[in-house]
């Protein structure tokens, strides 16, 4: 019974470039949104009224940062 299959990667350094600035980009938009959220919720606890940090607005955030 076979369970699983290993293929092995062999990147040229175009292809290594290209996995690297995705890598980079992805941790930018985790750590960019991690530290967001944290933010919006310390100022939501510190005064109740302000809106609740979501997924979409940090995502409309981002992409706003994106485009500018």
């Amino acid at each position: 019974m076979i369970l699983s299959h290993k293929i092995a990667r062999d990147p040229d350094n175009v292809q290594e470039t290209y996995f690297r600035k995705g890598a980079g980009t992805t941790r930018f938009a985790y750590t960019w949104a991690l530290s967001a959220g944290q933010r919006q919720h310390a100022a939501c606890q510190a005064d109740p009224p302000q809106p609740k940090p979501s997924a979409l607005a940090l995502r409309r955030q981002l992409n706003a940062i994106k485009c500018a």
